[in-house]
């Protein structure tokens, strides 16, 4: 299927931007110093939107660039030229990359898995880490998560994983956002900006926008050793969950990242060792830090000790994409001289907070050997990294791989709709583009015979692929700025506007709270989130079933075609008759050949093979995953006994081998 790697995923480059400077030396520097880098905004004017903050967290090198006033002809990525994200995250990913030293002798072993909320201008997602991946000169599988706040963090996670399966020896991992004023007039909308700085657990409550980059690089710790580089730290394990709660409010009980940071120690292998220190999300909004500090007394409080555990919020404000990623490495930055770092502007724990979040101007000195980092996101989204002191050795390598199977199939469109309102489900509560995958994924899950509801749900998952944002509710934003300015933007529609609010409505509308994410390779990016999920479920014990597939909708009025397919994977039972993934294969882009063989595993012969290709329509996400279905309906018509799958168009090359087990 793939090479997979025996030993221990370190990481042996970093680098960042963000409010603080350029270089992680300045970010060494300012926090030695306990400095922060928020001050009042001066790219875009402040005073018309709602609330009295005035505060961000802005590169200074971008320093002088104005964000032009949005005009009639102008959408929301026109004015954001003179900021692009591109810009912003190579200057990061470079430093990671030379701080390496990695001579690679194959680019194509060479992958990114890019982060980010709002990509450039709320318009442009895996355009971007294609550009990321071009001035790197890597030519492996390039990925876009975007799980909105939770994204860098997901991203090192899944690279990890591609180190670890062998679809890559070195990724580049992390995240960006830049900080514009509709992103900022929207978070003021939903009433969460401080007036003052970010005061994580404490007072005055609510966030402070920033922007920033940050990257790593990830390789096999033998192949570290033998060239001589020192490690930084190694990555362990992660979890993903979603609360199925709110659109932007944490699930108060916690229970969604409660079950994010067991997954995340679990597949580390800690069992009941202490957690040393824990970098929280710590937005300083009053949901989110009462219930994360709430989790972390439950999950990871010993008998008379807890984690130490801070906030960089206080120093780079909420970097939105970037945030997980960026906030890893302040950690890695004072882990190394032995300390952690410090939440700023502690004035004393607001109610259900800590009373030390390492409540210092500086970083305090502490031994730390095991490490997580939280994220929490809009539409519920949920993630957690394990990570540890170099030396610190896996606790186990990776255990047999199960056998997936597909259960269920759901493929809906214009001409082939569900009817919500029969399940249980009020579509007036659904944008477009969720109402299209709630339904797809509420035929899959009924063709599997897989309950809607109940305790299933919280070991069932969901993986989507999708290229941008929902187009209704991006265009609802729109109209509302264009009507009444930025400040009456709506903040209902700016809720449901990052490319994963589909992902968390379904969730809300179905009960699916296990693993979720959602990826992007641009066109078959519906059939890499198959693979993502056959590849959670074979190699991991912490889900009972996955739903995956594609999602796309129609931009304006134009003839793209739109709609959802996804497919219920769960584990093989050995029957005759099942339909299972019998491989899988991952790589760069052009490298439909390469992928191939991977899924093929040395097999000699297939019935058929079905591409998506340029024939397939405008569509990106969905017609690969529909392919997929296409390809179960045939095999289980008896027409073949084996369907190979492939999605080449994009900025990776996916492939996917379905068998039909003998009766």
């Amino acid at each position: 299927m793939m090479r997979g790697g025996g030993d221990g995923v370190v990481v042996t480059g970093i680098g960042a931007v963000s409010a603080l400077g350029t270089g992680i030396d300045a970010h060494r520097v300012a926090l030695s110093e306990g400095l922060d880098g928020l001050r009042p905004i001066a790219r875009f004017d402040t005073t018309r939107m709602s609330g009295r903050a005035r505060l961000g967290g802005t590169w200074p090198g971008w320093d002088g660039r104005v964000q032009p006033e949005p005009g009639p002809d102008q959408d929301l990525a026109s004015t954001a030229a003179d900021f692009p994200l591109h810009e912003l995250a190579l200057v990061a990913a470079r430093e990671a990359w030379q701080g390496a030293a990695i001579q690679p002798t194959d680019a194509r072993r060479t992958a990114l898995v890019f982060g980010t909320c709002f990509g450039h201008g709320f318009a442009e997602f895996h355009g971007v880490a294609e550009r990321i991946a071009a001035g790197l000169g890597l030519a492996g599988p390039c990925l876009t998560i975007s799980t909105a706040c939770a994204s860098s963090t997901n991203a090192i996670g899944l690279a990890r994983d591609l180190v670890r399966l062998g679809h890559a020896d070195v990724v580049v991992a992390g995240g960006a956002d830049s900080l514009l004023r509709e992103a900022f007039a929207g978070f003021a909308a939903l009433g969460v900006l401080s007036p003052d700085k970010c005061a994580p657990f404490s007072e005055p409550e609510g966030t402070t926008l920033g922007e920033g980059a940050g990257f790593l690089v990830l390789e096999r710790e033998t192949d570290a050793s033998r060239r001589g580089a020192r490690a930084w730290a190694t990555i362990h394990g992660y979890g993903l969950s979603a609360d199925g709660f709110h659109e932007t409010t944490p699930d108060p009980s916690g229970a969604g990242i409660a079950s994010a940071i067991r997954r995340a120690v679990r597949q580390a292998g800690w069992g009941d060792d202490p957690i040393d220190y824990v970098s929280a999300h710590a937005t300083g909004t009053t949901n989110n830090d009462r219930t994360e500090w709430s989790v972390i007394e439950r999950e990871l409080g010993r008998p008379g000790a807890l984690p130490a555990v801070s906030g960089s919020k206080s120093q780079i404000g909420h970097t939105q994409g970037a945030a997980g990623a960026l906030e890893l490495i302040l950690a890695l930055v004072c882990l190394r001289e032995g300390r952690v770092p410090a939440t700023l502007h502690f004035r004393g724990p607001r109610a259900g907070c800590p009373s030390d979040p390492v409540a210092s101007a500086r970083p305090r000195v502490h031994a730390v050997t095991r490490a997580l980092k939280l994220s929490a996101a809009f539409g519920g989204a949920n993630a957690v990294l394990a990570y540890g002191a170099p030396d610190l050795a896996p606790a186990h390598g990776e255990g047999p791989r199960s056998r997936v199977a597909v259960r269920g199939t759901g493929v809906v469109g214009p001409g082939a709709e569900v009817d919500l309102d029969r399940i249980g489900v009020d579509p007036r509560r659904l944008d477009r583009s969720a109402r299209w995958l709630t339904a797809a994924t509420a035929l899959a899950l009924g063709g599997g015979g897989r309950p809607l509801r109940g305790e299933a749900g919280a070991r069932t998952g969901l993986f989507v692929g999708a290229t941008r944002m929902p187009a209704e509710s991006s265009r609802r934003c729109q109209e509302a700025i264009r009507r009444h300015g930025v400040g009456g933007v709506s903040a209902a529609a700016f809720a449901r506007m990052s490319v994963n609010a589909p992902a968390g409505a379904c969730s809300r509308a179905l009960g699916l709270l296990g693993p979720t994410t959602t990826v992007s390779i641009g066109a078959g990016s519906g059939l890499l989130a198959l693979v993502l999920a056959a590849q959670w479920l074979a190699m991991r014990d912490d889900a009972d079933g996955m739903v995956a597939g594609g999602l796309d909708e129609r931009q304006g009025d134009t003839d793209e075609a739109e709609g959802a397919a996804c497919l219920l994977l769960d584990r093989a039972r050995g029957e005759a008759g099942e339909i299972v993934i019998a491989g899988w294969g991952l790589a760069g882009p052009g490298c439909a050949d390469e992928a191939s063989r991977q899924a093929l595993g040395g097999r000699a012969h297939v019935d058929g093979t079905l591409v998506d290709d340029e024939t397939r329509g405008s569509a990106e996400a969905s017609p690969s995953s529909a392919l997929a279905a296409r390809a179960v309906a045939q095999l289980k018509s008896g027409a073949a006994r084996s369907l190979l799958v492939v999605a080449a168009r994009g900025a990776s090359s996916v492939a996917l081998l379905l068998e039909r087990s003998s009766p």
